[in-house]
């Protein structure tokens, strides 16, 4: 079943593990590998600390922050700022043979999630990722596949 959630939260990075534990679970519910709910979620905690860091220059404003399940494998997330325009041309990842800290965020980004654009919106950034999971099968209950209770006879 195709599913929304959506939550507001301060523009503060201690607000961005409440993030990361509404992922988590959506996803832990959809089947999906611990090690994809992972990826998943540092990929969005970097574009909520780009966020944070450039966008709003550390003015605690908001962020919006919607999860949208399309079945039967794929993940939207839209992340909605009220700050300046960003210039989509100019986001993009630093040359990794340029060893420093930080500044990885884009390329992680663009490492987990198929889709990374710029929405148009009249006021702020609308951040559009999206990408899509393999999905292990689900485990048969007292050897049944059809999630049929068991009778015995």
């Amino acid at each position: 079943m195709n599913q929304t959630v959506t939550i507001s939260f301060r523009a503060l990075t201690e607000n961005i593990k409440l993030a990361r534990v509404v992922i988590h679970t959506f996803l832990t519910f959809r089947g999906v590998f611990d090690k994809d709910i992972f990826d998943t979620e540092l990929a969005v905690n970097e574009a909520i600390a780009n966020i944070i860091q450039h966008t709003y220059k550390g003015e605690p404003n908001y962020v919006v922050m919607t999860l949208n399940w399309i079945e039967p494998d794929t993940l939207e997330v839209l992340l909605r700022d009220f700050g300046p325009k960003v210039a989509p041309t100019k986001i993009r990842p630093r040359d990794l043979d340029d060893i420093r800290p930080g500044g990885l965020g884009v390329y992680i980004i663009q490492r987990i999630f198929e889709v990374m654009e710029f929405r148009n919106v009249s006021l702020g950034n609308l951040l559009y990722l999206k990408r899509s999971f393999l999905i292990p099968p689900k485990k048969q209950e007292n050897g049944n596949l059809n999630n049929e209770p068991y009778r015995e006879y």
